[in-house]
């Protein structure tokens, strides 16, 4: 197989782009031939291309500006532009700095929060006025709910609303993620989810407990709201209505099943209807209206479930498309307490063309069945994670989905860390890992310059069990201990314009492999971050690992 192959097969999987979710009466989408998402209107026409990343944007209410936030590398450092959809001309921001920022309307006032905290109101014409100055640890969300702007003020214990002038409206306990459509703003908390109506600040709960799955995305609908969960492995929406106090269940429309694994990537209300985005890992995006969700099929290579069962008992869903038997990548995370949904990716469609499987391994520490398989692979308990790695590996082997020499692990970021643990748990396990902008030195965790955010998930290093179990997954010291022979290739990624994680871990580790007898590849990409990056060279990462990972698995790729 040629490498040319590969490269025919991903540009067909990326020629339908990506529709985005209606954003009143806008959209973000990347259009068929298109590198980047550009706003576009509700016939599909091009309302205005920066030339940039769009990170967010925010209509205002009559739809006559938009606020996009737009990173011009990939470092996700961004700055803010005000459209005008009338003239189609823009303006931007001076001397705001954003990353990821949540941006509201009130009026023609936008209001939104940089990178040094400040809660700003923009106004053009006008010097950004400074409201107040978040706190360290807080976090700050405007939100445009009826014409107005309502602030979100989180810290570690509670969730405040206040109007924009500092009043204080209501009291929530800590808020996980909230929305707001026309008058009604829909809170989720660790333990329910809150409706508000904000005239008469009346509220309709419903807790977490009395809905069938793990909530991963809530949406505010005008007197209610829908939330997305996963539950037994598979993806549903339900559309909740507020009577008399009680946020109850109204309509529940089932996104995925056994043989036709999908999820809803995403919820938006807009032009009076809810819209839910559906997709799978070989199926491109579509959106839709929630009505129509309940008819739709799955498009493409169909993707199903199974699960395995790690030597506690606990059972391990993984998410396999594709055909068995053939090269398989097995791709890893566990962390964070992020749900492994099965979203649509070019480079597995791809694989799949080639002929290969890939299966999605949902690990403890991620979000798979609620807080309690999160914090189980967190801190000390990230050996376990590792471990069940290890274990799906053994069992697509002894189901005979795969053989080891034809098994290569993925992972990026966290996933690249567990990838690369696992692939050293033992000898021959694996044919290679292909580990992507990965935080490999557990120990010196404190060198990445997101490592603040990282706390709680990796653990103190000088409680005795989190750095034991620190010296047992260690990437490092798992290369000093493993026996040779049989060792996996590595495929060792980072990004120039990566903002989260140091290349330098990698440039060590590559060291101490190679000087054991491993074989390694080392890449260092330009042009590339941590967050999202332009299609081209997105599409030349993904090649890159896809020739690794068949090379790997002893297919050859004529070079």
């Amino acid at each position: 197989m040629s490498r040319a192959s590969v490269r025919d097969a991903l540009r067909r999987a990326e020629r339908p782009g990506r529709l985005g979710l209606p954003l009143g009466r806008f959209r973000l989408s990347r259009r068929p031939g298109d590198l980047l998402a550009v706003l576009v209107d509700e016939n599909g026409g091009v309302v205005f291309d920066p030339g940039a990343r769009i990170q967010g944007a925010a209509p205002s209410l009559d739809g006559r500006l938009v606020a996009l936030e737009v990173s011009d590398d990939g470092s996700e450092n961004g700055r803010v532009l005000v459209v005008d959809t009338t003239s189609r001309t823009s303006t931007e921001v001076e001397g705001v700095a954003v990353r990821h920022a949540r941006m509201a309307w009130a009026g023609e006032d936008l209001f939104l929060v940089d990178t040094q905290g400040r809660c700003l109101r923009v106004r053009r014409g006008e010097t950004p006025r400074t409201l107040f100055t978040t706190a360290a640890g807080a976090r700050v969300v405007p939100i445009g709910v009826g014409g107005r702007t309502v602030i979100a003020r989180t810290d570690q214990e509670r969730t405040r609303l206040t109007g924009t002038d500092g009043a204080g409206l209501l009291d929530l306990p800590r808020v996980r993620s909230i929305s707001a459509a026309e008058d009604t703003v829909l809170a989720l908390t660790q333990e329910e989810l809150v409706s508000l109506w904000m005239p008469g600040l009346s509220s309709a709960r419903c807790r977490l407990e009395n809905l069938p799955g793990v909530p991963v995305h809530a949406q505010a609908l005008p007197g209610g709201g829908l939330v997305h969960l996963v539950g037994d492995g598979h993806s549903l929406v339900v559309r909740l209505i507020a009577d008399a106090g009680v946020l109850a269940p109204a309509q529940t429309v089932a996104i995925s099943g056994e043989h036709d694994v999908r999820t809803a990537s995403g919820l938006s209300w807009a032009q009076g209807r809810a819209w839910v985005r559906i997709e799978s890992p070989a199926g491109a995006p579509k959106v839709m209206p929630l009505e129509e969700a309940a008819c739709s099929t799955g498009e493409g290579r169909r993707s199903q479930l199974i699960t395995v069962t790690a030597e506690d008992g606990a059972e391990i869903d993984l998410i396999l498309t594709g055909d068995p038997g053939g090269a398989t990548l097995l791709e890893v995370y566990g962390g964070f307490g992020i749900v492994d949904l099965p979203a649509f990716e070019p480079s597995v469609a791809a694989w799949c063309e080639l002929g290969g499987l890939h299966v999605t391994a949902r690990l403890r520490g991620g979000g798979g069945t609620g807080t309690s398989w999160h914090t189980s692979g967190q801190g000390a308990g990230k050996t376990r994670t590792v471990a069940d790695a290890v274990i799906v590996a053994r069992e697509l082997v002894r189901l005979g989905l795969t053989r080891p020499e034809r098994l290569v692990f993925a992972g990026a970021s966290l996933g690249g860390l567990v990838a690369v643990s696992a692939a050293l748990a033992e000898p021959g396990l694996v044919a290679g890992v292909a580990c992507t902008a990965a935080p490999l030195d557990p120990h010196r965790i404190s060198e990445h310059p997101s490592a603040r955010h990282w706390a709680d998930e990796f653990g103190d290093p000088s409680d005795p069990a989190v750095r034991a179990a620190m010296d047992d997954y260690s990437p490092f010291e798992r290369a000093r201990r493993f026996p040779g022979g049989r060792w996996p290739r590595f495929l060792l990624t980072t990004f120039a314009e990566d903002s989260r994680v140091s290349a330098a871990p990698t440039d060590r580790l590559a060291e101490v492999l190679a000087a054991r007898g491993a074989q390694v590849d080392r890449v260092h990409r330009p042009r590339m971050g941590h967050g999202g990056n332009h299609l081209d060279a997105v599409h030349d990462f993904a090649a890159s690992v896809l020739d690794f990972a068949l090379d790997s698995a002893r297919v050859s790729t004529g070079v």
